[in-house]
Formats: C-alpha cells, structure tokens, sequence
C-alpha cells in the first residue's frame, strides 16, 4: 500500500513538474508571439522561433502571413506614389517652362501656346483621376480606359508641349509628318509612355544633340519611332532600363530616379503594345514602339 501510495506521489510529482516545464514553455512562447504582434504593428521586422505548442505555431505563422501582407502592401503603394510623383513632374515641368517663356517674352501668348498649357492641364488632372488605384494597395487590377482618337494629332500634342523645353536646352527636336491615323486604345496610358521615352532623350541628350519623333503604319499597328545622339545604352544595361528603380551613372544630364521607363514599358504592356532599344555607346539609342490599332 505505501508503495502504491509512494508510484503515486512520484507520478504526480513528476506531472506538476512536466506541467510546469509546459506551462513556462507556453508562457514563453504566448510572450513571444505577443512581441511578434506588437512588432508588426509598429513596423519592425519579427524574426522568432517557431513554437511546438501547434496552437500557439497556428497564431505565430498567420501574425507570419499578416507581416508578408503589409510589406506587399507597403511596397505596392510607394510604386504607385513614386509613379505619381513622376508622372505629374512631366505636365508640371512643360508648364513651367511655357509660362516662363511667356513671362519673358519668348513665347507668344497665342492661341496654340495656351492649348499647350491647357494640355497638361488636362494631363495632371487625368493623373490625378487615376489615384483611386492607390486607395487600396492591394488591388493591383488594371483597368483601360479605351477610345478612339487620331494618333498623329496626340504625338504632335506630345512635341508641342515638350519644344519649348528641348529648345531651351539646345536640342534639335523633330518630328516627321504623316498621314492621318485613327486608334483605338487607352490615351492616357500611350501619352505617358511617350512621354516618358520623350524625357528620357531629353536627360540624355546633350545641348546641340538630336531627337527626332517618325512613325509608320501597319495594317495592325503603329510603329512609333524616337531617335537621340545621346551616349547610348550598353548591351548590359539595356537588359535593365525597363526595371523598377534602374539607374545608371551617366555624367551627361540628370540620373532621374529610375521610374521613367519602367512606366512606359508597364503602360505599353497593359495596352498590348512592346517597347524595345536599339543602341551603341556613343551613336545614341532608338525607342521603338508597336502600337495596336
């Protein structure tokens, strides 16, 4: 009888100490997956061990896929922002040299200079329309706003607004004529990307250089066409300009921050049209667009 009695108080000695040893093993870990929570809540990275409590390892790896949310989330909205930053600098750019000029009488306040400015103006406040895509960081989807417009009246916008600035700098800006062209895709989306290529020649482009703006057109297509003598792009680099935040150091003109061709060629996706460069060191790059009609 004392033995029996003695198994018993062993066992129940060494439950309260198994329960114990657990109970402080949970403590810990509740402790622990507490810390984690707080730590995404104000940001910071949580590196922790996994818990073998398979309660507790549920709540650590969900809190887990939480933090994996929110950086995507983080990540996602300052894309958009910087490219909302970029895109407004373009419009806001042109109109400032316009009214400059105006201002000091080298630009005419006629008519077609005050549908230049009126132009951006447009340009910004279609930027601005499209922030509701930044509302929601995770909604990701695109929508196309398609309609049907002449093309060469939209690329004669485009160099329009930008002369005044390539002339200030000293750079020969052309443009070839061509027939009338009518398309159906979303205008805002190729503006900007045309834009974009545009600014890009402009950085680029030394004083006294050249671009030039020529199109020709397929049964199915447009081909759009934008030429500089700048210092040209590098076979290794060219696998890169198209990537988010790509810069390379080039003592011509202004780094930029890295977002203008990625855009351009993002826009050009999203319409189902590809942008591709061809370019040597020192014989300038070539843009060329394939627009679908």
């Amino acid at each position: 009888m004392k033995n029996s009695l003695y198994s018993i108080g062993i066992v129940l000695i060494f439950a309260v100490i198994i329960g114990m040893i657990i109970s402080n093993r949970m403590s810990k870990d509740l402790i622990q997956t507490a810390e984690m929570a707080q730590n995404i809540d104000i940001g910071n990275d949580t590196p922790s061990r996994q818990s073998k409590v398979k309660e507790i390892r549920v709540i650590q790896q969900s809190l887990q896929t939480l933090q994996s949310r929110l950086k995507l989330k983080q990540k996602n909205r300052k894309a958009l922002i910087d490219q909302l930053v970029h895109q407004t600098r373009t419009p806001l750019t042109i109109l400032r040299t316009h009214l400059e000029g105006i201002e000091d009488g080298v630009i005419d306040m006629v008519p077609e200079e005050i549908r230049v400015c009126e132009n951006q103006i447009e340009n910004i406040t279609a930027i601005i329309t499209n922030m509701s895509s930044m509302i929601d960081a995770e909604k990701l989807e695109t929508t196309l706003n398609i309609e049907e417009f002449e093309f060469s009246q939209l690329v004669k916008q485009i160099v329009n607004g930008l002369k005044a600035q390539f002339e200030k700098k000293g750079i020969d800006f052309k443009i070839t004529d061509h027939e009338k062209v009518s398309i159906k895709t979303d205008k805002y989306r190729l503006s900007q990307a045309i834009y974009n290529i545009l600014t890009n020649a402009y950085k680029f482009t030394e004083p006294n250089g050249n671009v030039s703006v020529s199109y020709h057109v397929n049964s199915d297509s447009i081909i759009l066409v934008i030429e500089d003598n700048g210092p040209g792009i590098s076979k290794e680099d060219q696998a890169k300009i198209f990537d988010a935040y790509y810069k390379k150091d080039i003592s011509i003109g202004s780094a930029g921050d890295g977002i203008g061709l990625y855009v351009a060629n993002e826009n050009m996706a999203i319409i189902h049209g590809t942008i591709i460069v061809e370019s040597d060191l020192t014989k300038g790059s070539k843009f060329i667009l394939t627009i679908p009609r």
